[in-house]
Order: C-alpha cells, then sequence, then structure tokens
C-alpha cells in the first residue's frame, strides 16, 4: 500500500471518529445538548495531539507573525458575510435573539467556540485533506460539508445546513487562499455572531 492511500484511510477514519461520530451522539441524544462544549474541547484535545505528534509548525496552521497583510480580502469577505445575512434575515423567516447581552453562558463562550471551530476546521482539518489529496475543489467541498454536517444539532436543519455549508465553501476558500488562521477566526466570530443574534441558528 502507498504512502498516499495509506495517509487516506487514515484522514477518513479520522473524520468519522473525530468529526462525525461525536455529532451523531449529540444528535441522536447519546450525549445531552449540554455536552456539547465538553466534547468540543475534548475533540480539540485530540486533534491537538495529532498535530502535536506530526509536528507541524504554526505556519502549517495558519499561525504567521504578518497575518495583517491579508486583512483586505478578510474584511471584503467578512463585510459582505454580514450584509448577506441582513438581507437573508429580510428573506426567510426567523427569530432574533433578544436581550443576547444578558446571556452569561453566551457572551463567555461565543468567541472561543467560534475560534475553536476555525482551529479545528480551518486549521486542522484542512492541513491534513491538503496533505492527501491534491484537487482544490474536493479539500473545500469535503471541508464545508464537515462543517456543515455539524450543525445538524440546529434546528430549523433544513435551512441551517445549506447555509453552513455555504459558509463553510467561503470559510475553507478563503483560507485556502490566504491561509491565516487568526484573521479566519475573527471572520468566522463576527459572521457567527451576527447569524446568531438575528436567531439563524437555535439548538434543538
Amino acid at each position: 500500500m502507498d504512502n498516499t492511500k495509506k495517509g487516506r484511510e487514515i484522514l477518513w477514519v479520522q473524520i468519522l471518529y473525530l468529526y462525525v461520530f461525536p455529532v451523531l451522539l449529540l444528535y441522536f441524544k447519546i450525549l445531552p445538548g449540554n455536552a456539547r462544549f465538553i466534547l468540543l474541547f475534548g475533540v480539540a484535545l485530540l486533534l491537538y495531539g495529532i498535530v502535536k505528534h506530526a509536528k507541524w509548525t504554526y505556519e502549517d496552521l495558519g499561525i504567521r507573525k504578518d497575518f495583517m497583510k491579508d486583512i483586505v480580502p478578510y474584511s471584503l469577505f467578512t463585510i459582505g458575510g454580514v450584509f448577506f445575512l441582513f438581507w437573508l434575515s429580510q428573506v426567510v423567516p426567523h427569530s432574533p435573539f433578544l436581550e443576547w447581552w444578558g446571556n452569561v453562558k453566551f457572551l463567555l463562550l461565543f468567541i472561543p467556540i467560534s475560534i475553536l471551530q476555525e482551529i479545528i476546521f480551518r486549521g486542522i482539518l484542512m492541513n491534513m485533506l491538503c496533505r492527501v489529496f491534491s484537487s482544490p475543489i474536493f479539500i473545500i467541498l469535503i471541508n464545508a460539508s464537515v462543517f456543515a454536517m455539524m450543525h445538524v444539532i440546529y434546528m430549523n436543519s433544513i435551512f441551517v445546513l445549506p447555509m453552513t455549508f455555504i459558509a463553510g465553501i467561503g470559510f475553507a476558500w478563503m483560507y485556502y487562499q490566504y491561509k491565516n488562521l487568526p484573521l479566519i477566526s475573527i471572520a468566522h466570530t463576527i459572521l457567527n455572531f451576527t447569524a446568531m443574534i438575528l436567531g439563524f441558528f437555535i439548538i434543538r
């Protein structure tokens, strides 16, 4: 068995057990919904172990000292995404998350969760995909598909899944073009925040 084939088989197993299986545990309520934060941090720790074992550098993850050089494309991407979400709120039924500033759990966990998602899906998964596949389109589509599947735990998944798949394509494409973990994390946090307060994401 050549190294590429073996690497792909290992990657599919990692995606199954570290990305798909935890979501299924939540979706089928084998684990309670309030365990999702603990589960996310647990998966992040396991992935950190993989990264340490593989001896990836900070640059492998997209953490660079000159990260601000990509500020223009990331700013345009983020502003465009915010405008799209506000436009979407005019044409799709939704329930705005009123008085979010009074929700302590939301305020304390929102930013860390958004950043962790980018570390897990772009910083780590994208790099895993790039190491065994050569097609940018395939890499971006797989990354976006796994990212969207994580959102099956939200209500109105018929709407949320296509929306997060499109968002996942945007995040994956930006990261592929401009490998910049700090800026993609900021963009994700801003867009996630906008989508949450507009009421697009409600945990089932």
